[in-house]
């Protein structure tokens, strides 16, 4: 149970100001839980944390934009072209921006600060859901298979350390990519 209360945590604040993706932990998730099905669980969890962050962020954007603008671009990682990727991506099509935008390493949080702009919120929240659930469960789905069948003869503490060096390896390239130099 306390695991699923971090992975809801975890949800809502990268959706927020953290800049670690619930990804890590989910497949952390996956990769300890025997049935599926509460990895299935901790997704929906995951997702309920991020929609709680999104309406925080689409709710304070519609009230002070630049404040939101502000405090975006003071997290690791995120830049000014990122906002106006978003802006360009969600005036082209906003719905699609939205499923697809948070696929390609650019914040879910950026989405719900440009949001307001370009949509109401109960449209953004229905966008949220597949937006979230397709990365979030594809990583944990990859990670349950890994961790079930794949290497299933594994003790776990390898399956651990595998793990954590392919996050690192994850962060090391995003944020060699993503970096201000």
């Amino acid at each position: 149970m306390v695991m699923i209360i971090i992975i809801f945590i975890w949800g809502l604040a990268e959706a927020t100001w953290f800049f670690i993706i619930p990804d890590v932990i989910l497949s952390l998730y996956a990769l300890r839980t025997k049935r599926f099905k509460y990895v299935v669980y901790a997704n929906i969890v995951a997702v309920s944390g991020a929609m709680l962050g999104g309406i925080i962020i689409f709710i304070w954007s519609s009230l002070h934009s630049e404040s939101v603008e502000t405090m975006m671009l003071s997290i690791p990682a995120v830049h000014d072209y990122m906002i106006e990727h978003v802006h360009s991506s969600m005036s082209d099509n906003t719905f699609t921006a939205l499923i697809t935008g948070p696929l390609f390493g650019v914040p879910y949080k950026l989405f719900a600060s440009a949001a307001p702009e370009h949509t109401g919120i109960l449209l953004f929240l229905v966008f949220t859901i597949p937006a979230r659930l397709l990365r979030f469960l594809s990583v944990s789905v990859i990670a349950y298979v890994l961790s079930h069948y794949v290497f299933k003869t594994l003790f776990m503490r390898m399956k651990i350390i595998i793990w954590f060096v392919v996050w690192l390896i994850v962060y090391i390239i995003y944020f060699n990519i993503h970096s201000p130099i």
